[in-house]
């Protein structure tokens, strides 16, 4: 009963993760949506300044010059021709006028779109960072809520539940209480079995084609492993602490690719693949909420950050429920 009751725990505080990340990323957004515009509209206000300077010089020349008629003014000059050639600069005068007119209405029309669109961001800003403060919160109570469960155990109680947590879809657990990783493979080891199984690949084969691409597996492998160890903190991208998402979106970014920020949202950054066809570097996406995410690294395992006090480490592909394999797109 404990067990069932930390486990939801846990997985209730990891979906509350993806929603805080996912909120993080929108708040991101929308504060350099809302920088964009306000420099935007200093831009178009110094413009509209300088324009109808402009245009107030011309209306007070017309203004000046509407008592004599053309007529007129051609009768009485004393160079006629002098006149005329002025006549056809006034006309080309007055349509650069209302070339002007016409930009500085369109200017007016741009500002006025960007104040709405600023105040609506902004608007919006204020709603995120609200649900970021209730996602916060909710994680921490889910997790003081688990700490406190586990707590109220004995030792040996404690032990049997933090195991049978561990036990992934092969038993009644989540995986997400794993505390000891699993044996650790060598670097090297890694490495050298993707190279190896690149170049068995025979070049026309349609696996060459589908396969990712053998240098940026073997970067993002490389870093997924150098951050053994590290801390999760949920929310967190590195370089010092990882949530699970922030940990793949991390170690593809030193290969060279950009994932979005959430487990959802890189469950979607690539072609699926079946799991029998995973390959070392692929994304696996956990449990049918799509709310965790590890890096395979070969040997049947992945790295993953699985939940606030446990570090990032190594697992059995199968220690959570698979929902799907993602091999991202290079």
């Amino acid at each position: 009963m404990v067990k069932q009751q930390v486990a939801e725990l846990y997985s209730q505080a990891e979906a509350d993760t993806q929603e805080y990340d996912a909120t993080e990323e929108r708040i991101a957004k929308l504060q350099a949506a809302v920088a964009g515009s306000g420099a935007r509209t200093a831009q178009l206000r110094s413009q509209l300044a300088a324009a109808a300077g402009s245009l107030g010089r011309l209306a007070a020349e017309q203004y000046r010059d509407a008592g004599v008629s053309p007529v007129m003014a051609l009768a009485f000059s004393t160079h006629p021709d002098s006149y005329l050639e002025r006549a056809g600069m006034t006309d080309w005068a007055a349509g650069l006028q209302q070339q002007r007119v016409q930009e500085v209405l369109a200017a007016q029309q741009d500002l006025n779109r960007l104040e709405r669109d600023s105040a609506a961001n902004l608007a919006d800003l204020d709603t995120a960072q609200l649900q970021l403060a209730v996602h916060r919160a909710d994680i921490e109570a889910r997790l003081t809520a688990a700490r406190d469960r586990l707590d109220s155990l004995g030792s040996a109680d404690r032990n049997t539940v933090a195991a049978a947590l561990a036990q992934g879809a092969g038993g009644a657990g989540d995986g997400l209480g794993v505390t000891i990783a699993a044996a650790a493979p060598s670097l090297s080891s890694l490495l050298t079995a993707i190279t190896k199984s690149a170049a068995d690949i025979a070049p026309d084969s349609p696996d060459a084609a589908s396969g990712p691409d053998t240098g940026r597996a073997v970067q993002a492998v490389a870093a997924a492993y150098s951050e053994l160890g590290k801390p999760y903190v949920w929310g967190a991208t590195g370089p010092g602490q990882f949530d699970c998402s922030g940990l793949t979106q991390h170690v593809w970014a030193a290969a060279g690719v950009q994932l979005p920020r959430t487990s959802q949202e890189q469950a979607a950054a690539g072609p699926s693949v079946p799991v029998s066809a995973i390959r070392p570097g692929d994304l696996v996406v956990y449990f049918s909420g799509q709310t965790h995410i590890g890096i395979y690294v070969g040997q049947g395992l992945v790295i993953h950050a699985p939940r606030p006090g446990s570090v990032v480490q190594f697992a059995r592909l199968d220690a959570m429920p698979i929902n799907k394999v993602i091999r991202p797109v290079q």
